[in-house]
């Protein structure tokens, strides 16, 4: 199957492997394995992006999705120490990359516009967005019942 990379396995292989472990690593170890298994991820995607002829379907949606919500929860990881759901995240990039490689979208070898690919990743973008916002609204609700049940 030619969708099926070595990348793109390997990147679904380090997810699950963080999502297993993430009780033996310290916060900083975690963090740096994330960032690695993030930039594998991007160059899965982007080994998708530029395949001869270009595909769009639900794997790649959802694995651009999950790949803008673990960019901006680094980014809030870093603003906020307390949001912790590394493994979780994992978890769900694993389930995105497999997912990727298993309904890798119909081959569009002709495409009529050449704002069709802008379009789509637009498109993407908004719903990797509103999907961050809820992931940042449930670990914001989570982070305050700990805070106020005297956890952190």
């Amino acid at each position: 199957m030619p969708h099926l990379t070595a990348l793109s396995l390997s990147t679904a292989l380090a997810y699950a492997l963080l999502a297993y472990a993430y009780q033996r690593l310290s916060p900083v170890a975690s963090r740096r394995a994330l960032l690695c298994v993030w930039v594998l991820h991007l160059l899965a995607l982007l080994q998708g992006l530029f395949a001869e002829p270009p595909r769009f379907g639900f794997g790649p949606a959802l694995s651009v999705t999950v790949w803008l919500v673990l960019t901006v929860y680094a980014l809030e990881s870093q603003l906020y120490p307390q949001l912790r759901v590394r493994w979780g995240l994992a978890g769900l990039g694993t389930v995105a990359m497999l997912l990727a490689m298993a309904f890798p979208g119909q081959p569009y070898p002709g495409l009529r516009s050449p704002w069709l690919p802008l379009h789509w990743a637009l498109g993407i973008a908004c719903y990797g967005l509103i999907a961050a916002a809820v992931v940042h609204a449930w670990l914001m609700q989570r982070t305050e019942k700990a805070m106020r049940q005297g956890q952190t």
